[in-house]
C-alpha cells in the first residue's frame, strides 16, 4: 500500500496545524481547578447579548430543519446596518471562510499571496491549501504598517494582498491615508482582502477601513460576529464586496455553510446596540487599566485598537505562561510566527479578570 502522505498534495507538507488558545475545559480537567479565566482567544468577556440567549432558547426546536441557505434575513439586517445592498454581502462560517473562498476563487497554484508578518496564523495555511505561495512582509519594528514595503513585494505573480486591519496579534492599524496610498499605487489586477475582524473595537479616528473603497477596487472585506458580538462558538461572519465579486464567491460557497440558529443569533446581536456599546466601553477601560498596571511591572505593551494587547515581557514567557495556567489564568504565548519567545498576547477581560491577572503577575514576577 502506498504511503498515505505521498498521495497528499505537495503543498500539504508546508502546513502547520493551527493551534487555538487552550480550551477552558482542558485546564479544568488537567489541574482540577474551581475556576479558570481565559484571556487567550480574544473573546468578548461579557458574553452574548441576553436577547441572543433568549432567542436561541425559543428556537431550539428549529434545529431539525435545514437553514435558509442564503441567510436572506441576516443580509437584510446587515445591509440596513452598514448601508449596503443585499448583493454586496455573503454570509460565511466566520470571517476565515470568507477569506478562504476569495483565495479559492482568484488564486491559481504557484501564484503569490502577500500578507503581513507577524499576523493571523491562518493566512499561510489557507495559501498552502490551494498551492499558492505565501509572501510575508515584515511590519516595522514597532509593528506598524509601511505601505511601500508591501508594494515592493508585488510581482507579476501576485494575485492577492491580505491586510489584517486591526492586525492580529499586534492590534496595529492601517490609517486612511495609508489605505488611500495603497489604492493609488497597487496594480488593479491585485485583489485585496481586508480582514477587519476587530473593526468594531477601533477607537482611532484615523482608522482606514476598506468599507469606503470596495466599490471602486477589487476588495473583499471580511468581518465576523465572533468578537464584539460574542458569537465565536456559533461560527458566523460575512464578507463585503462588489456584487460581481460576491456572485463569484457564492458559486463555491458550501450549501448550508451557516446554521439557522447562528443566523438568528447574529440578527439579534446586531440589533442590540446597547450591548455592543457596553462591550466597547468595557474594553476601553480594561485596556487603560492593563497598560498602566503591566507597565508598572516592567512589561512593554503595544498600543492596540483591538480587544487584546501584545506584550513584551523582556524574558522568555514559556514558564510564566505555564505557571499562570496552573493557577487558572490563560494567556497566549507567541501568538504568531515572527515573534520571539518574550512575547505573549493578552485578551482584555472584565475588570475583575484583568485585576486577577495583574495580581498573579505581581506574585510571579
Amino acid at each position: 500500500m502506498a504511503d498515505l502522505s505521498s498521495l497528499a498534495r505537495p503543498s500539504h507538507k508546508y502546513i502547520q496545524v493551527y493551534v487555538p488558545g487552550k480550551p477552558i475545559e482542558e485546564v479544568f480537567r488537567r489541574y482540577g481547578l474551581r475556576s479558570v479565566i481565559k484571556l487567550a482567544s480574544n473573546e468578548n468577556p461579557l458574553g452574548p447579548s441576553p436577547r441572543v440567549i433568549k432567542a436561541l432558547r425559543e428556537n431550539l426546536k428549529s434545529i431539525s430543519r435545514y437553514p435558509e441557505g442564503s441567510a436572506y434575513y441576516l443580509k437584510k439586517e446587515l445591509a440596513r446596518h452598514l448601508r449596503l445592498k443585499l448583493e454586496e454581502l455573503i454570509i460565511t462560517s466566520g470571517s476565515s471562510e470568507a477569506i478562504s473562498l476569495c483565495l479559492q476563487v482568484f488564486v491559481n497554484p504557484g501564484e503569490e499571496v502577500v500578507f503581513p508578518r507577524p499576523s493571523f496564523l491562518i493566512y499561510p495555511i489557507l495559501c498552502h491549501m490551494i498551492g499558492a505561495i505565501p509572501v510575508e512582509v515584515p511590519l516595522n519594528n514597532d509593528f506598524s504598517y509601511e505601505p511601500d514595503r508591501f508594494l515592493e513585494r508585488i510581482t507579476e505573480r501576485t494575485k492577492v494582498l491580505i491586510l489584517c486591519n486591526p492586525n492580529n496579534p499586534t492590534g496595529t492599524i492601517l490609517t486612511r491615508k495609508q489605505i488611500e496610498y495603497l489604492w493609488k499605487h497597487l496594480p488593479q489586477r491585485v485583489v485585496v482582502i481586508s480582514d477587519e475582524a476587530y473593526a468594531e473595537y477601533v477607537e482611532s479616528k484615523d482608522y482606514g477601513s476598506a468599507l469606503d473603497f470596495f466599490r471602486n477596487h477589487h476588495i473583499l472585506i471580511a468581518r465576523t460576529f465572533s468578537k464584539i458580538y460574542a458569537l465565536a462558538g456559533l461560527r458566523i461572519g460575512y464578507g463585503i464586496a462588489s456584487a460581481e465579486m460576491v456572485n463569484l464567491l457564492e458559486r463555491i460557497r458550501p450549501p448550508f455553510n451557516t446554521t439557522g440558529l447562528a443566523q438568528l443569533a447574529a440578527r439579534v446581536a446586531l440589533g442590540d446596540k446597547q450591548h455592543v456599546r457596553r462591550s466597547k466601553q468595557l474594553n476601553t477601560r480594561g485596556k487603560r487599566y492593563l497598560f498602566r498596571e503591566l507597565s508598572r511591572l516592567g512589561i512593554s505593551c503595544l498600543p492596540t485598537e483591538a480587544n487584546f494587547i501584545l506584550c513584551d515581557f523582556k524574558r522568555p514567557t514559556r514558564e510564566l505562561v505555564k505557571k499562570l495556567e496552573r493557577r487558572g489564568m490563560l494567556i497566549r504565548p507567541r501568538p504568531a510566527s515572527g515573534l520571539g519567545e518574550n512575547f505573549a498576547r493578552i485578551t482584555i477581560g472584565t475588570m475583575a479578570e484583568n485585576k486577577a491577572l495583574v495580581n498573579m503577575l505581581k506574585q510571579l514576577l
